[in-house]
């Protein structure tokens, strides 16, 4: 009899050091909902605080959720976790996010995730092929790219495995290496590919015979139906998207989804290429533009990237960072705008004898090299477009104005981020989000910015959803419409930060889609909210976690647990790093500076008001039950959150307010 519904009930874990395995029963972390809650809380249980990201002793770590492997629309992708050498000032402990099918494959292997700890003596790769789990010599791969590795191994292991590997870039530890898969898709924050590479561990390869059982099968698959059904046509990413004629013709361009169980054809990715020539290498290359590799190109309508490198050119570069391994974000959002920005304040002789030439992809095809291979300039710049500055001495008030924090470049905030139009007051959210994450938040938080830019009347003539309707929305979600108001300023924005940072936690834990969840806005409702089969769009990741692991948990009981993976994530970053109220404000002087956009309705460019920012603060940190003033969970929130031990742990280190303290 099958008990652990929408698990497959184990946990996997390899020490590299002594070539041992042991698994953890899935069960105990059941209560964190799966993925990023549940490495939250065994990076509590796990990492001491003295460890470093290169350290032995860092926990490499791939989850799962409970949806993960079955039919859920949008599901299946994995969660990699750890410290993060890309992190900045501090090795922060955070997560990365990849799409494909290894989830999947993980879960039909038997695991729920995978624990990797210890350092290997040699290169070596992990094979797991269902119950058997095998360290191999990998002498073979060590020195190859993302693409020839996956190759060797496909030839020696077969098509049907999964694999996740590093280029040369992962392997000489730059903080910005990223770990990818055969599908194209990348866990490319974080730079976790260094920590594989510190490990001495070239890929992971995953065969997977088995099945992931759900409790309520014909209850799930209808809720799975109507749902894709709502998101299909109730939802804007759905409209307006087509094939190019001219490319389909010329390149081979058709439709190919980006992750299991996606049924959408979005503007992020589903474009399959069969054959673009490579203008620097002159090989035919097929592939996907996913997310910000589009920026390759050159975007024509915005300033800060007009370079002209063409749509062959910039095809071939997405290969040539895919095969290193580099990441694409802080490349393009990062490195590359700061290398623009410092020649035209006059700081030159940056680049050795490299000519900068953003119009030739032969320039970018050796500067990439360069950083994955740590040569010149590339062993300064592999340390990260934020670290680099520093390292130099050089362009750090530059990289201020493009980093809004944690070692991340600019993302949906207004400001460094040229591509992602957003204006104020809805940046004041942006904000928030950055201020108390560890790394760019927007992995996973797309919901809000994206639908107050793409769904209401603001830039759009009529917009789709009417101020009316959203306002309507905003009250149910937010308990204030001034979190939508055009003209709200600073009011409603902290309910806004919170609601969405449970809804980031959850996506990741569950784990599905950022773009399709949480399902919000809809064409087909007359009051413009979401729903299908009698569920309403913002419980339906609810509704499929019911059925699909049977359990009979309330939706406020949901919550909980999406509020325990919250503070549980806030908890490990205060034991290990002392985090505070202090280190969420060091974003303020980002944001101060002037937008890059202007609300047409305010008639002028805003900037960040510091005193009623800290406001904001302090009402963000009200609402999640913190203490306003160290931006630090309580002991009394903590322990109603079944946090005993944490809060416990916390206080006895005067981390925390002592018990006696909150009885005064």
């Amino acid at each position: 009899m099958k008990t652990s519904y929408g698990w497959a009930g184990k946990i996997l874990w390899v020490n590299l050091n002594n070539h041992r395995t042991h698994t953890l029963d899935t069960r105990e972390y059941a209560g964190y909902i799966g993925g990023r809650g549940m490495v939250a809380r065994i990076a509590w249980e796990f990492i001491r605080r003295d460890t470093r990201a290169f350290d032995p002793e860092n926990l490499l770590m791939f989850f799962t959720g409970p949806l993960a492997g079955t039919t859920a629309p949008f599901s299946g992708r994995t969660v990699v976790a750890g410290l993060a050498p890309q992190g900045y000032p501090h090795e922060w402990f955070t997560r990365s996010n990849l799409g494909g099918h290894w989830a999947p494959s993980l879960k039909y292997a038997g695991y729920d995730g995978l624990v990797i700890e210890g350092k290997a003596e040699r290169p070596v790769y992990l094979w797991i092929n269902d119950d058997h789990v095998e360290i191999r010599d990998a002498k073979h791969l060590w020195g190859l790219g993302t693409m020839d590795t996956q190759k060797s191994i496909l030839s020696d292991l077969g098509k049907d495995v999964r694999v996740l590997t590093i280029g040369q870039a992962g392997e000489r530890l730059s903080r910005i290496a990223t770990i990818n898969s055969e599908t194209e898709s990348a866990a490319g924050q974080g730079g976790f590919g260094a920590v594989m590479g510190s490990k001495n561990l070239k890929a992971i390869v995953l065969r997977g015979t088995g099945a992931v059982y759900v409790a309520n099968p014909d209850l799930f698959l209808r809720r799975c139906n109507a749902i894709t059904e709502e998101i299909r046509t109730g939802s804007i990413s759905a409209r307006e998207v087509h094939l190019d004629p001219e490319r389909m013709q010329k390149y081979g361009q058709k439709w190919q989804a980006c992750t299991q169980q996606c049924t959408m054809r979005c503007k992020g990715g589903c474009r399959y290429y069969t054959h673009v020539p490579g203008p620097v290498t002159g090989r035919m290359l097929s592939g996907q533009f996913h997310c910000v590799s589009a920026f390759f190109h050159g975007l024509p309508h915005r300033p800060f990237y007009d370079w002209k490198i063409g749509f062959e050119g910039g095809f071939e570069l997405r290969h040539f960072s895919d095969d290193y391994g580099l990441n694409q974000w802080d490349l393009l959002l990062g490195i590359i705008p700061w290398l623009r920005a410092c020649r035209e304040a006059g700081i030159v002789n940056i680049l050795d004898n490299l000519t900068f030439d953003l119009d030739d992809p032969h320039f970018w095809a050796e500067l990439m090299r360069r950083i994955a291979y740590r040569e010149g300039i590339g062993d300064v710049l592999a340390e990260g477009g934020r670290r680099a500055p520093a390292i130099l001495g050089l362009g750090e008030k530059i990289a201020d104005e493009l980093y809004p924090a944690w070692g991340s470049a600019g993302h949906w905030d207004g400001h460094g981020d040229r591509g992602n139009m957003i204006v104020f007051p809805y940046w004041l959210v942006s904000a928030m989000l950055w201020a108390v994450d560890t790394r760019d938040p927007f992995s996973s938080s797309h919901d809000y910015v994206t639908m107050m830019m793409n769904w209401s009347p603001l830039i759009k003539d009529d917009g789709v959803v009417s101020w009316e309707k959203l306002k309507g929305i905003a009250e149910k979600l937010y308990g204030t419409a001034s979190a939508v108001d055009p003209l709200s300023r600073y009011d409603g924005k902290a309910a806004a930060a919170v609601w969405h940072s449970n809804r980031s936690i959850l996506k990741d834990s569950i784990t599905v889609n950022d773009f399709d969840f949480p399902v919000i806005a809809s064409l087909n409702s007359p009051d413009g909210l979401a729903r299908a089969d009698g569920m309403e769009g913002p419980d339906f990741e609810y509704h499929l976690f019911t059925a699909a692991t049977g359990t009979n948990a309330s939706l406020d009981e949901f919550s909980e647990m999406v509020e325990r993976s919250v503070n549980m994530e806030r908890a490990v970053q205060v034991r290990l790093f002392d985090r505070s109220r202090a280190d969420d404000e060091t974003v303020i002087p980002y944001f101060e500076t002037p937008e890059y956009w202007q609300n047409p309705l305010l008639g002028e460019r805003q900037a960040l008001d510091r005193a009623q920012f800290l406001r904001l603060m302090d009402d963000y940190y009200e609402l999640r039950g913190w203490d306003r003033v160290t931006g630090r969970p309580t002991l009394a929130r903590l322990k109603e959150l079944g946090l005993v031990d944490v809060a416990e742990e916390l206080a006895s280190a005067d981390l925390i307010s002592h018990p006696q303290a909150l009885l005064r």
